[in-house]
């Protein structure tokens, strides 16, 4: 007698529901990647732009004092020009060019994780299940190295960031035929 092969399988519908869990998973881990590597990419503008700036527009206040010749601001134009000459020393002394680098790694990697998470999701997950596993397995790895130096910007950071997404900053835009 032929064997009856149309029964259910009980083994393919938890399968198929943890190949939808690692989805969902993948695709909330593309997500988490967006925020994180927009809120560093918002972090890094402002540490890049803060103290040279500062410096910039202390050397502008001191040089149009000066160049002025008005006497009665001597202790601005002492002080500006001395802010101009300290606040790039204060930087590096602050390790600012150290955390900026560290920053800039980790919004790359992000941004990369963020990319590799959503082909995990879309493409790889067409692949049988333990193919798939194994390509998002790697990927939590890597992940969590990359999570490894706990890196935290401030607060507004974030909020700035996920206005950005909200507003569809980082939507893929199609390509009109």
């Amino acid at each position: 007698m032929a064997e009856d092969i149309r029964h259910d399988d009980p083994d393919d519908d938890r399968l198929n529901a943890g190949r939808a869990a690692l989805v969902r998973e993948c695709a909330r881990e593309e997500e988490n990647c967006l925020y994180t590597s927009t809120s560093f990419l918002i972090w890094l503008r402002w540490m890049r732009g803060a103290l040279w700036v500062g410096a910039v527009a202390a050397s502008a206040v001191a040089a149009s004092h000066i160049l002025r010749g008005d006497p009665s601001y001597r202790i601005l134009m002492a002080a500006a020009a001395l802010a101009a000459v300290i606040l790039p020393g204060i930087g590096r002394a602050a390790r600012i060019d150290a955390a900026v680098r560290e920053y800039a790694a980790a919004a790359a990697a992000f941004k990369n994780l963020q990319g590799e998470f959503r082909r995990a999701a879309q493409v790889w997950s067409q692949k049988p299940f333990p193919e798939f596993e194994a390509e998002a397995r790697n990927l939590f790895r890597v992940m969590n190295d990359a999570r490894k130096p706990s890196l935290t910007p401030p607060e507004f950071c974030f909020r700035l960031a996920r206005r950005k997404v909200k507003q569809g900053h980082y939507e893929y835009d199609e390509d009109p035929e």
